[in-house]
């Protein structure tokens, strides 16, 4: 449980012990492990303005929230589902640029979000959190791609990888509409290796964020789209990010921009859950955390925070 979790119901000093106990026991692990699902409110932090034209391929989307997202192709951004919730949404304005009110400012009427999409309250986790943008053309801007490779995926995606946060969100300041960047680590994957926790201790994403990147640069110097801001709590406590490499099929068949490696036209090399892929992909699978064996105190545990503490929702980043 991480310290975003660690509550107390009044009056019982019988569970206060207990959790002290649990947490102890149940401290992160080392490697990548399960994402703490205690709530948090929804609110880049902790970081700067980016100097002048930096990270162009990240920019301001406006539904009726302001979410950010990622260019991906000359003609295609990567957001988040919950930015067009609810539906229906007649019109994304994209912006280009440092801040929105000096951005190059595009209008698009062609979106599509995953149909597997689900609010916390329903899934919990795993919320498919993804959606994209049709631009009216393309655009002279050098996209940053997801992770397509899952050697690339092994190559850097563990607990303690440093990774770039930029989004159009609230600061400290509560100031937003302006392009920020802030350096944070990756910290936990859920079960299924779908979906991370990264920032915290004060570095984080923020009101505004959601859609955006987290970005990774490869041992090639290359940079990747690695994550993309779904959801998370306070400002500064960290996040939860959807990863877009095991949703490359559903953006090729939804929005007709194919991002898959070669060989993997059957969708069968970009699984995250262990299961073997198809006879002839020369792919390789991408690993998860393992899963761990419940313990009875665990159990213990689980039933006095829930009976003492209550449940709470996380909800998403959009302004």
């Amino acid at each position: 449980m991480s310290a975003a979790g660690q509550c107390w119901y009044a009056g019982a000093s019988m569970s206060l012990v207990a959790l002290w106990f649990g947490v102890w026991l149940a401290a992160p692990p080392t490697v990548p492990g399960e994402i703490d699902h205690e709530p948090r409110d929804p609110l880049i932090y902790g970081g700067e303005d980016i100097d002048p034209g930096e990270w162009p391929a990240v920019v301001a989307v406006r539904t009726s929230k302001l979410c950010t997202g990622t260019l991906i192709a000359p003609d295609l951004i990567l957001t988040a589902a919950h930015c067009f919730d609810p539906e229906p949404v007649a019109d994304v304005r994209i912006y280009f640029g440092d801040d929105l009110a000096t951005g190059n400012e595009v209008s698009s009427s062609e979106w599509g979000r995953h149909p597997d999409f689900c609010l916390p309250a329903d899934c919990g986790e795993d919320l498919h959190d993804f959606a994209w943008v049709r631009l009216p053309a393309p655009v002279a801007i050098e996209p940053i791609i997801p992770i397509t490779d899952p050697l690339e995926f092994d190559e850097v995606m563990r607990a303690g990888t440093q990774l770039w946060f930029v989004g159009y969100g609230e600061d400290e300041s509560a100031v937003v509409g302006t392009k920020r960047e802030v350096l944070a680590s990756l910290t936990s994957f859920n079960e299924s290796g779908r979906e991370f926790r990264a920032g915290g201790g004060g570095k984080d994403t923020c009101l505004g964020d959601s859609g955006g990147p987290a970005l990774v640069q490869l041992g090639s110097g290359e940079w990747r789209l690695a994550g993309v801001i779904s959801r998370g709590g306070a400002c500064g406590e960290g996040g939860i990010y959807g990863v877009p490499l095991p949703e490359l099929c559903w953006l090729r068949d939804d929005s007709g921009t194919d991002l898959l490696p070669a060989g993997c036209e059957q969708c069968d090399c970009v699984m995250l859950n262990g299961e073997q892929p198809d006879e002839g992909c020369d792919c390789e699978l991408v690993p998860v955390a393992p899963e761990r064996a419940p313990s009875w105190w665990l159990v213990v545990l689980e039933l006095g925070v829930i009976a003492g503490l209550g449940l709470w929702l996380r909800r998403g980043r959009a302004c």
